[in-house]
């Protein structure tokens, strides 16, 4: 359970954007989107024994993926849940070449107001200079940090690589190790030569890919967005994943609810456009438990506040439909009514901007109560890569496209 006085400095954080730098060739129409996203979480938040990690003199090396083209990437480092100021002593990005190695000459400085370090308030993001960079999508870029001072990140953790001293620039960092910790960047953003929209997968685990396999992209938000890619009408979309791991709509579970991270970790993604909604299931899975009592009705409440306040942004939202969990260690009757109840709604309900069935994608035809068991790894709550990619097909990309008139 994340703390409340962490939680509650996160809501007093406000942006902190930089002296503008100069637009990106290519960049004349400010059409910055964002290429790949990650929820913030707080120090302790999934540190063994609730421990936080802190870098002192080290490098730490990420690598991500980036879903859509453009001619220059932005950074935006992340101190919105943090508990005290950070301090950044460098930044570089280079590309990633499809056997995880640094492509030759792709090596780039990022800075901020023109200078390579960041100080970044505590409560506060901090956004980049433009680097002027082409990247296709689907490329995976490679974001190495320098911490020269003792930093404690407040950042969704990744599996990163940590090395000692400066080695920015370094192909191969001697005395590296890997670690899943804190990345202190949530958020790449692409220029784009041409607009498209940006969705923002929004949820929990199930979104976030929980139980697919490590490193190899397997979610469903990436595994749609592989399936754009691919396709030529879809050039300049993008798919951005903010699910968190045990996220519920109403109260804390493995960071701060649904409605009080909407704003932060979807309505504020670079150039959004549309949400994709599959959240729930904590909330049903824990109706019972002490402090966290919740109806269908209260679902379907806050899905109605996700909505008003998405479209007082000018931001659609696609309803997915709850997945099966019969044989989940959470699963009750009354649970399994409550969610019949809220996939009802959301079908017929004449909420959302669309729908996709999620729960029929994944249910067992013999027991559609259940996942079915090729396409989860034995928990009966998540699905496996299989089944990410059986929700991804479900998806269909007329959902976001723009009316024809």
């Amino acid at each position: 359970m994340i703390a409340r006085p962490i939680a509650a400095l996160a809501l007093l954080g406000a942006p902190l954007l930089m002296a503008a730098s100069p637009p990106a060739a290519g960049d004349g129409n400010g059409n910055w989107a964002a290429g790949w996203f990650s929820a913030p979480f707080a120090p302790i938040a999934g540190q063994p024994g609730g421990t936080p990690a802190i870098f002192a003199n080290q490098t730490v090396r990420q690598i991500l993926r980036v879903d859509t083209a453009g001619n220059a990437i932005r950074l935006k480092l992340t101190n919105e849940l943090g508990i005290a100021p950070v301090r950044i002593a460098g930044v570089h990005v280079a590309l990633v070449d499809a056997d995880g190695r640094l492509v030759p000459g792709s090596d780039r400085a990022v800075t901020f107001a023109g200078g390579a370090e960041a100080w970044i308030p505590t409560g506060a993001p901090l956004l980049s200079d433009a680097v002027p960079l082409p990247i296709e999508a689907l490329q995976h870029l490679a974001i190495s940090v320098y911490y020269k001072d003792s930093a404690m990140p407040a950042a969704h953790h990744g599996d990163l690589v940590v090395a000692p001293g400066e080695q920015l620039a370094a192909a191969s960092m001697a005395g590296a190790r890997p670690l899943r910790g804190p990345a202190v960047v949530s958020q790449v953003e692409v220029a784009r030569p041409q607009r498209g929209p940006v969705i923002v997968a929004f949820g929990d685990s199930i979104t976030e890919g929980a139980a697919s396999t490590p490193g190899k992209d397997m979610s469903w938000p990436q595994q749609f967005a592989k399936r754009l890619a691919a396709d030529t009408r879809y050039r300049g979309w993008s798919v951005v994943n903010a699910g968190m791991s045990g996220n519920r709509l109403l109260h804390e579970g493995f960071g701060l609810p649904a409605l009080a991270r909407l704003d932060r970790d979807a309505l504020a993604v670079s150039g959004v456009t549309h949400i994709v909604l599959l959240e729930g299931i904590n909330d049903i899975g824990w109706w019972n438990k002490p402090d966290s009592d919740v109806t269908a009705a209260q679902v379907i409440e806050a899905y109605r506040q996700i909505v008003t306040r998405a479209h007082a942004r000018g931001v659609k939202v696609i309803g997915a439909t709850i997945l099966p969990y019969k044989g989940a260690v959470y699963f009750t009757p009354e649970g399994e009514a409550m969610r019949q109840a809220v996939n009802a709604f959301i079908h017929t309900g004449g909420l959302f901007d669309g729908v996709i069935d999620f729960e029929k994608a994944a249910a067992d035809p013999a027991d559609p109560a259940r996942i079915n068991p090729r396409l989860e790894p034995g928990d009966h709550l998540h699905p496996n890569d299989a089944g990410y990619a059986a929700l991804a097909a479900a998806v269909s990309p007329s959902l976001f496209e723009a009316p024809r008139r």
